[in-house]
């Protein structure tokens, strides 16, 4: 039994990509666009989060009165610092593959780079 829902499970998690190896003109940069879509809608809100953990570490230090409860604070402070240093990491990191690799989030790519030569008429280079 244990072994069907793991099968079910990787088969809901896996099935995007499947549709998504079935569409014309869906290679590498199409999914790579399609993540890097949802990674920018997604990074704002994991910053939001992120940045309101690090007030309420800031707020608890202010309000603790012990030694203890003012440790305890600031570990939430660091532990927020921290999530919020990954989280632009990422960013940064999904805006450098973009600009290096020329993906645009949610843009169809059309016509085949390869074939396409400076001065050629070919309608695939339009």
């Amino acid at each position: 039994m244990k072994k069907v829902i793991t099968t079910l499970a990787l088969g809901f998690v896996a099935s995007p990509f499947v549709a998504l190896a079935q569409g014309p003109g869906q290679d590498a940069n199409g999914i790579l666009a399609i993540i890097g879509g949802l990674l920018d809608r997604i990074i704002p809100i994991l910053i939001l989060a992120g940045l309101a953990y690090f007030i309420y570490g800031v707020v608890r230090f202010v309000i603790a009165g012990d030694a203890d409860k003012k440790a305890e604070a600031r570990q939430i402070v660091v532990q927020g610092i921290i999530g919020l240093f990954v989280i632009m990491s990422v960013w940064g990191i999904v805006f450098l593959l973009n600009r290096t690799l020329d993906i645009n989030a949610g843009e169809v790519v059309r016509g085949n780079p390869a074939i396409c030569v400076v001065g050629s008429t070919n309608q695939d280079c339009n």
